[in-house]
């Protein structure tokens, strides 16, 4: 499997506090990868990193094998991205905010604007204002800008943000969709643990800015299993009746 995201040591300080400290990571081509971690844990800042909005510390960061860099235009016409809260210009509508994306992004289709209103459930507020949309519209039409022009990698900071539940299934599906028909590989961060555990191949736990550990989809939902703690007087007696009784302990 070919690695579309690299870090080495990528590490960003602001005066004493690191907001991310020797970040290693590798994502292959076709996986969801998930950046799970509390408000605050790095997240945000890492995604900032890759997608060369803010220099490193120290480290480096590399997409398709490109080393990160503003500059790279080549590079990011395959990378479409939502970072914190969706920007829009507010007294254009959705369709006009669409069109200048499109004319930014050099897409040649004129019918692509039309085809993600559709997508993403947005064709019946094509022509409200964007500084009218509800929270999870705006996250809507984030969402559109970034898949619009069909890149190969999504960089998503937490995508599922002000949607209804509803709005949370049609984002799964569409990235899921996304990733099995086109082959797009997706990093995205959350900090909600079940929506991770429902969509990613790969998490990456975030603490403190480290990377504390790496698990694949499946062995998350081994240790997502319910357990009920216990205890008693007699803890070998007590483990021993359960056993009897069939539990595992």
């Amino acid at each position: 499997m070919d690695d579309v995201i690299t870090t080495l040591g990528l590490t960003k300080r602001y005066a004493k506090l690191a907001a991310v400290q020797d970040l290693h990571l590798r994502v292959g081509a076709g996986e969801i990868y998930a950046f799970l971690g509390l408000n605050g844990a790095g997240k945000t800042t890492t995604i900032r990193l890759l997608l060369g909005m803010i220099r490193p510390t120290a480290g480096q960061a590399s997409i398709f094998g490109a080393p990160v860099r503003p500059d790279a235009v080549d590079l990011w016409s395959r990378v479409g991205y939502l970072v914190e809260r969706p920007s829009a210009y507010p007294e254009l509508t959705v369709r006009e905010n669409l069109e200048v994306a499109r004319r930014l992004r050099r897409v040649a289709d004129p019918h692509a604007v039309d085809r993600v209103l559709q997508r993403l459930a947005l064709a019946p507020y094509a022509e409200n204002r964007a500084g009218t949309l509800s929270t999870g519209n705006a996250q809507r039409l984030g969402l559109a800008k970034a898949i619009f022009h069909e890149p190969r990698l999504l960089i998503l900071d937490e995508p599922a943000n002000g949607l209804d539940p509803a709005g949370v299934v049609e984002v799964r599906e569409l990235l899921r969709e996304l990733v099995r028909d086109r082959g797009v590989t997706v990093f995205m961060s959350s900090h909600i643990l079940g929506e991770v555990a429902r969509l990613a191949t790969r998490i990456g736990i975030i603490h403190e800015g480290k990377l504390i550990e790496e698990v694949d989809a499946g062995e998350l939902e081994r240790r997502c299993r319910r357990w009920l703690v216990v205890d008693a007087r007699d803890r070998r007696a007590a483990r021993a009746a359960l056993e009897t009784a069939g539990f595992a302990v």
